[in-house]
């Protein structure tokens, strides 16, 4: 008999405001299924204690199991709900679709959770590795008949992150193959000409130069302990992927990185943008303000980012503007922040903060856009000092071994 546990949960209730609290239940389906039971929507749930032991390992497993690719679900989702068709018809119609089995497997369960009575966002939620600010957003969405538009703008977000990706991935593969040319340079060297060197030094009595001795002993290393060598590596690889699986390690990641000067402002930019985007939509769905800037807060990529932005709600509820409690976060410029005085003065706030949203969106991607046109260079001559270098030492080693033969 399965023993129950204690979970936690934040959920909207069936009057649109807000909820959290706890509950004892079997396991995470049966948690979501007494929320449901008392008209609640959760869009964050997690076990807090109990025995279970299926969240410790689903980090690891976690990366073999299908992921659903919220970029194209979502885009696929907006067009056909945006052409009037409810949501139980879309997702069958792209489950249908969908000829990756994995991602086929997640859409299906999503639309065989909604047949069975649960709402889109209990649905949503119910797939692992969900963001939490998605999850709301749809709820919200769901809550206020707008969808259609909440869906379509999470489709054109993710999209834009998606771009964001491929373009810093097509910037490192050049680089990426001059480091790769590098280590077949080294590997050959070191296995096969520098072992023909070194009897030439040998036989003429000269101790061989320092790039010969550090060569061969790359050499000799690698024929002892080679797969030893590449089952490390190997092991590495997998417990950093495990690793940098969590959300906490990939917030205290992105912490160090808002502490590099060129990457701290693309970090800033992707905190504002993400968080402005967000509060547009809540506000814009009728959900409170102090619930909104919670949600809102989550979507921040670092956990010193969230905890300021955290800080500004709590200004916020005891009285203050909200320009001047995000002023107090240091994570708004003071072009924005007049944009949002100006919208909570008019009583157009949600407007306003999404026109401030894409204004950042279109500064990041400018900024994003500069920093990979000074990376791509600056890696590839680096990278090709390197390979030079070693070429040159090399070469060097073999004018020396011409030298003792004219001696």
């Amino acid at each position: 008999m399965k023993t129950a546990s204690r979970f936690k949960f934040r959920a909207y209730a069936q009057s649109g405001g807000h909820d959290s609290g706890y509950l004892m239940a079997v396991d995470r389906a049966d948690a979501v299924r007494q929320l449901s039971q008392a008209g609640k929507i959760p869009y964050e749930l997690k076990q807090v204690d109990g025995t279970a032991t299926t969240p410790t390992s689903q980090p690891f497993f976690g990366l073999f199991q299908p992921k659903l690719d919220l970029t194209h679900f979502l885009s696929e989702l907006s067009v056909i709900i945006g052409s009037g068709f409810n949501v139980d018809v879309a997702l069958k119609a792209v489950a249908d679709a969908e000829t990756n089995k994995g991602q086929k497997a997640r859409i299906q369960a999503i639309h065989s959770q909604i047949t069975e009575g649960k709402s889109v966002a209990e649905a949503f939620a119910s797939q692992p590795n969900m963001p939490p600010d998605v999850v709301a957003l749809v709820a919200s969405g769901e809550s206020s008949g707008r969808l259609d538009i909440v869906v379509s703008e999470l489709s054109k977000t993710h999209a834009l992150r998606a771009k964001r990706k491929s373009e810093i991935t097509e910037a490192m593969i050049y680089p990426a193959f001059l480091l790769l040319i590098m280590v077949g340079a080294l590997l050959v060297l070191s296995l096969y000409l520098v072992p023909a060197l070194e009897p030439i030094f040998t036989n003429a009595g000269a101790e061989p130069p320092f790039i010969v001795r550090a060569l061969g002993g790359v050499g000799e290393t690698i024929k002892q302990f080679g797969f030893l060598i590449l089952a490390c590596l190997g092991g590495l690889v997998l417990l950093l992927a495990v690793f940098f699986q969590r959300p906490a390690t990939k917030a205290r990641m992105m912490d160090i990185a808002a502490r590099i000067p060129v990457v701290s402002g693309i970090v800033r930019s992707a905190t504002r943008e993400r968080y402005l985007n967000t509060m547009s939509l809540l506000l814009g769905n009728g959900v409170p303000m102090l619930d909104a800037m919670n949600l809102a807060a989550d979507t921040a990529p670092s956990a010193g980012h969230k905890a300021k932005l955290l800080l500004a709600r709590q200004r916020v509820a005891s009285g203050e503007p909200i320009w001047q409690a995000l002023k107090s976060s240091d994570a708004f410029p003071d072009s924005i922040l007049s944009l949002v005085r100006l919208g909570e003065e008019s009583n157009n706030l949600a407007t306003m903060m999404g026109r401030s949203g894409n204004m950042t969106q279109v500064q990041m991607q400018r900024t994003i856009s500069r920093a990979l046109a000074m990376l791509t260079p600056a890696m590839t001559i680096i990278l090709g000092g390197l390979v030079g270098s070693l070429v040159i030492s090399v070469m060097t080693t073999l004018l020396s071994i011409n030298e003792m033969a004219i001696r």
